[in-house]
């Protein structure tokens, strides 16, 4: 396992050009392609989101009062630490509740593999998970009795096969299955 501090992760743009994503971990080829990625993304002001054929998306607020999205003329509203799901395919236009957001987005390739992320709050077993994104200060402890320290929007990737026990805070557990 590998804690990755916010200032790792990789600074990308938007596929619309509207923004930057900051990507925590993904399956990218040398080439780029991939078939599922995890990002950061600030949301600063009302806007499309990116049209992404193909792709199944989630994605959690972790800063912010949250956002409403109209996916294809239906609103999905998206809350702090509450999951959101929605189609790459579909035409998105996210509206600021109350200012800028910072979400946690995960993205798979349909037809290629599948993900879920979970919230998980203070004390007990995380879920089976790939990577952990903390969405507050938290502290997670493996079977050996080591400590991880993570402050909000680090990660603890290559965590699969191991056993984490969330000791105190928020984080996001994400799991992908080809």
């Amino acid at each position: 396992m590998r804690v990755q501090r916010f200032g790792e992760h990789r600074a990308m743009p938007w596929a619309n050009g509207l923004g930057t994503s900051y990507e925590v971990a993904s399956d990218r080829s040398v080439d780029g392609v991939w078939t599922w990625r995890v990002a950061i993304a600030p949301v600063v002001l009302d806007g499309p989101f990116s049209v992404m054929p193909g792709v199944d998306r989630e994605l959690v607020v972790i800063e912010g009062n949250g956002m409403v999205l109209e996916v294809d003329g239906e609103s999905v509203e998206c809350l702090s630490a509450q999951v959101a799901r929605f189609s790459g395919d579909s035409t998105t236009f996210a509206r600021l509740v109350d200012g800028p957001v910072v979400d946690l987005g995960l993205m798979t390739v349909r037809g290629s593999i599948t993900g879920i992320m979970v919230v998980v709050v203070d004390g007990g077993d995380v879920v089976e998970s790939d990577v952990l994104v903390a969405i507050g200060d938290a502290v997670f402890e493996d079977e050996n009795g080591r400590q991880y320290r993570l402050g909000i929007k680090d990660a603890l990737l290559n965590v699969s096969g191991h056993q984490l026990v969330l000791l105190g805070g928020m984080a996001i557990a994400i799991q992908v299955n080809s």
